[in-house]
């Protein structure tokens, strides 16, 4: 089969490697549509910690063949991928934080992944979807469960006020569910004014371009002492350290942008969180008991009914093929985009 392969830091491939056959307890996807995330954008430019991989990891398709032990019922489902692997065995696993296993693995990162035309899965790992979705509505499973994580970490309720650093893929996510689950005020930042209007279109009622006005004093005007929720998605240290002056005392911050881990905050930023009484919660992947978790099963009702877009929020459609291309002009910063899909069965 074709599969596109991290080689080194800088260097992936599109080429020939063998193609899997399920092991027992295992069954084998044929992929129909794979997204490029933004940690697949990550491990190219800055390295990972093992090579050759096969990346990716949002992604969907249809099962075509089943291990030793799999039901043959399940040949021709439309599934998506569940990327965590956990032991469901260790202390953190049987309260049910997958995420915290102790002994975890994950599909696209330290398993072959789905940048291929075919991915050999646990049982475990398979999250069968309605035959009506889309391929790529089904791909975008996966990142939609992460801003929903989010929310659910920071004890969102209707009728709140919420402030989203970052209107990235995820950031457009979080905007989304705030809207679905009934937020009395989104508002939104980032530099980017493409990324604003898209924003404004999914259900932002406010967007604001720190490089234009003074942000911390139009969201005085907009949320008075702060807002119930913030959620940071853009990595950012200083974006960090200013989420604590716009949420309200005994308000919550959720991150999930990854932070550079050579730069490092001010105590004050400690002194001001204790004073106003600010919970900061971390966010790492999106899931909950039962595995895979209500994000899962909340995203594909969200999917059914309409309430989310996903069309608004992919900018390319490429083959397989050009995934080296894809990378390298990202690695350049020639091209400016939101969600990028990959499609292996087209060449050209």
């Amino acid at each position: 089969m074709k599969a596109v392969v991290l080689e080194d830091k800088g260097v992936i491939t599109y080429k020939e490697v063998p193609t899997p056959e399920p092991a027992a307890g295992h069954v084998r996807l044929k992929i129909k549509a794979v997204s490029i995330c933004g940690s697949d954008i990550k491990r190219y430019i800055s390295g990972h910690r093992m090579y050759p991989l096969i990346l990716g990891h949002e992604s969907a398709g249809i099962i075509d063949r089943v291990g030793e032990g799999v039901s043959k019922d399940y040949i021709g489902k439309h599934a998506a991928v569940i990327p965590l692997m956990p032991c469901f065995e260790c202390e953190q696993c049987q309260r049910g934080y997958y995420s915290a296993c102790h002994s975890y693995s994950f599909i696209g990162s330290r398993e072959a992944g789905c940048f291929a035309e075919y991915v050999d899965l646990p049982e475990r790992n398979i999250f069968i979807v309605p035959e009506n979705l889309s391929f790529e509505h089904v791909a975008m499973i996966e990142p939609s469960t992460v801003a929903r994580h989010m929310l659910a970490l920071g004890d969102f309720k209707s009728g709140q006020t919420a402030i989203v650093f970052g209107a990235g893929s995820i950031g457009l996510m979080i905007v989304q569910w705030l809207r679905i689950l009934g937020a009395k005020l989104i508002v939104v930042i980032d530099i980017s004014d493409d990324n604003l209007k898209i924003a404004s279109k999914l259900g932002a009622h406010v967007t604001l371009n720190p490089s234009q006005v003074d942000v911390e004093k139009e969201l005085k005007k907009l949320v008075g002492d702060g807002a119930d929720l913030t959620l940071e998605a853009t990595g950012v240290p200083q974006v960090l350290e200013q989420t604590l002056s716009i949420t309200r005392p005994r308000g919550r911050i959720v991150l999930a942008g990854n932070q550079p881990l050579d730069k490092s905050l001010p105590l004050t930023f400690i002194e001001n969180m204790m004073r106003r009484e600010i919970s900061i919660i971390g966010c790492f992947m999106s899931y909950s008991a039962p595995f895979p978790g209500h994000e899962w099963t909340e995203t594909i009702e969200a999917l059914l009914n309409g309430s989310l877009d996903i069309d608004t929020i992919i900018s390319h459609r490429y083959p397989l093929s050009k995934a080296p291309e894809v990378f390298e002009k990202i690695g350049a910063h020639q091209l400016t985009h939101q969600k990028i899909l990959l499609n292996p069965e087209e060449t050209k």
